[in-house]
């Protein structure tokens, strides 16, 4: 028996100074217990393999484990590394995680031994199906922190306390890529600190599951979502329960049967549902204390003010804010790309780098690590990191497509795997460019021919599903229809169709709603003589639906995030007011509010925050009191607009029989205050 431990305790010591080979437990322990140990490609780690201070993958690399032994100490995927597993994962206790990475679990668990921390702005992106289970321990989000589902990946959260931090609209805990995700919650307790937005995929809430804290659980996403027989969905008191679909489906949560429960447990527990209203049947519904049913959705834009504005130096050429909003990241023509950050209406430069040249257009990546910049004349685009903790922004790649050109057009998928640029006579001959980023470098992977040399397209959108893509031209490409919609496999670009802007000028801009339904295009001088123009996308075909006059050009449109308004700016407006909002209803455009940047004035970059909240524009501005960026707040109200039953919210369906009632509770000594429309609608 000594001579056993004598060969252990020798293999162990031999072990922790060999590193990037693989571990081979499967004829005696092998325990590492002198520091991280370092995996390479390809490495494993099999049998009864010990890793007492935990493990290393290297950046681009993967590794496999299939182990019957615990981890304990760091677990390091230096953000592009990539873990295998081929049985489950037992962590011990002190486990830390210093970043994010791919895990492909090939639908095997994790298995938490102790409090867990993600940490700051980590991504760990799930390939395939896995569990995590909790085993009645905390998981600890720190801010930004994002668990994020490959296309057709199941993940399942169980037995835990999920505590957040701050997450932004754009950075939500849990996303799934598109909506073939699926996420599975099963006696789990979401303690919210920020918003949660479910935007894409399917929601399963099994045995018991809690929302706590003082946020939202905002339901965006277009897909079916479950709640489990003999499961409760519990909102705990000071939480919203905000149904908010892109998709006109007023019954995408839906419980499965009448032992399915959805308790708003108050007080200051909310049920809000925009106009789309909501529909609750087959369970029950329990209401306790104080809860508030409200169908008037707070999407009324309210009052636009101005709160600060500084000066860039120069001409800006466009700005964008970060997906957390509290930073601003600002280009021009003097090539300067300056990050500033954003607290308390209060305006501080933070880093700055030179592009090299003239900067026409920047952009975040949708988790705020990465800024694209594309312009010219030679380096037609760089991406560059930012660390939000240290404030500093590093060159990552370059790429230049034609000497002597600009690049205008540029877009970052909502995945963040793809960039979509459109450079003016790139020596390739492809007006339109879709490159693959993988943290490190830009490939190449399919692009497209618009027309003759001066052809090019300032406007370039993605869908937001990343499966379609909206380009808008100038007037010299082929076949004159300046407005184009390709479908994307993730490797080809398909025409699917177009249509016409204009037969003199040019598109400045393209961008989709957040529903995908409807695209806003603004440009120079068009035929019609409508510069902003609202098309109609259903998949195969655009149809004009509403258009207004601006005056001469429009160099930049947003949406808000409701879709139900757009910011627009640009120069020499009829009206004399460069920055101008207007409300859609689905069929028509209003002028609402207005503001004059300065007399001569050009508003070139428009920027409105992912929640909502807050405007940055800038340009060059003559004009006494104005600057050459400006930083706007937007309030919101209630949208008392009257409503209609199917916009509001009804319990039961009596056209599919009585299985479909629901069986609403309200305990003693509880009141409702309601808001709008409540259509009870039981099978008679």
């Amino acid at each position: 028996m000594k001579r056993l431990f004598k060969l252990l305790f020798a293999l162990a010591a031999f072990t922790n100074h060999i590193q990037a080979v693989s571990l081979n437990g499967t004829a005696g322990i092998v325990y590492i217990s002198n520091g991280s140990y370092v995996f390479r490609n390809f490495n494993t780690a099999t049998g009864f393999v010990r890793l007492g201070e935990g493990f290393t993958i290297l950046a681009g690399q993967s590794a496999t484990l299939d182990t019957f032994m615990t981890v304990s100490g760091g677990m390091d995927l230096r953000t592009t590394g990539s873990l295998g597993l081929l049985s489950g994962l037992y962590f011990g206790t002190n486990v830390t995680f210093s970043s994010g990475g791919t895990i492909n679990a090939h639908g095997n668990t994790i298995h938490l031994g102790s409090k867990t921390t993600l940490q700051t702005s980590s991504v760990w992106q799930f390939i395939s199906d896995a569990t995590i289970d909790g085993h009645g321990n905390t998981l600890l989000l720190q801010p930004q922190v994002q668990l994020l589902l490959a296309s057709n990946v199941s993940v399942t959260l169980k037995n835990m306390f999920l505590d957040t931090t701050r997450n932004s609209p754009n950075i939500p805990i849990i996303k799934c890529l598109d909506g073939t995700g699926y996420v599975t919650l099963d006696n789990v307790t979401l303690a919210l600190a920020d918003n949660f937005e479910f935007r894409n995929g399917h929601l399963f809430f099994n045995n018991d599951v809690r929302f706590t804290g003082t946020a939202s659980f905002i339901y965006q996403s277009p897909q079916q979502s479950y709640i489990a027989p003999n499961s409760f969905l519990t909102f705990d008191p000071n939480t919203t329960l905000y149904y908010y679909p892109s998709s006109t489906n007023r019954d995408l949560i839906q419980m499965v049967d009448q032992s399915s429960v959805l308790y708003f447990k108050g007080p200051n527990t909310t049920l809000q549902t925009t106009t789309t209203g909501m529909r609750l049947t087959k369970g029950r519904l329990w209401m306790d204390n104080q809860v508030t049913l409200s169908t008037q959705a707070q999407t009324a834009l309210d009052t636009v003010t101005q709160i600060t504005g500084f000066n860039y130096g120069s001409v800006v050429n466009s700005v964008a804010w970060s997906p957390n909003r509290q930073f601003l990241a600002v280009s021009g023509v003097s090539g300067l790309v300056n990050i500033y950050q954003f607290a308390n209406a209060q305006i501080l430069l933070v880093a700055s780098t030179n592009f090299g040249g003239t900067c026409l257009r920047v952009k975040w990546s949708p988790d705020g690590r990465y800024v694209a910049v594309a312009g010219g004349p030679n380096d037609n685009i760089k991406i560059y990191s930012f660390n939000s903790t240290t404030l500093t922004l590093s060159i990552i790649t370059a790429l230049s497509l034609g000497t002597g050109f600009n690049i205008q057009g540029l877009d970052w998928s909502h995945n963040g795997k793809f960039i979509a640029v459109g450079p003016n006579t790139p020596t390739s001959g492809n007006e339109i460019q879709i490159y693959s980023f993988n943290g490190f470098s830009l490939t190449l992977v399919t692009s497209v021919n618009l027309g003759a040399a001066g052809t090019f397209a300032p406007g370039i959108a993605w869908g937001p599903h990343d499966n379609f893509l909206a380009i808008g031209a100038n007037s010299t490409i082929t076949g004159g229809n300046e407005i184009h919609v390709y479908s994307f496999n993730g490797s080809t670009l398909t025409d699917l169709t177009s249509i016409s802007y204009s037969t003199a000028n040019s598109v400045q801009y393209v961008e989709f709603d957040q529903a995908g339904l409807n695209i806003a295009v603004g440009g120079q001088s068009p035929t019609s003589g409508n510069e902003l123009q609202i098309y109609r996308f259903n998949g195969t075909s655009l149809q004009l639906i509403a258009s207004a006059n601006y005056g001469t050009i429009i160099q930049e449109l947003h949406w808000d995030p409701s879709g139900h308004y757009l910011v627009i700016g640009g120069n020499s407006p009829d009206n004399g007011n460069e920055l101008q909002f207007y409300q859609f209803n689905g069929t028509t455009l209003s002028l609402i509010s207005n503001f004059n940047y300065g007399t001569g004035a050009s508003i070139n970059g428009l920027s409105w925050s992912a929640d909502g909240a807050m405007l940055a524009l800038g340009g060059q501005t003559s004009g006494a009191g104005n600057n050459e960026i400006e930083v706007y707040s937007i309030a919101y109200r209630f949208d008392t607009t009257r409503q209609g039953l199917s916009s509001g919210l009804s319990f039961g369906n009596s056209v599919l029989g009585s299985t479909y009632d629901l069986h609403a509770y309200l305990f003693s000594g509880s009141y409702i205050q309601l808001y709008g429309v409540l259509n009870y609608d039981p099978a008679i």
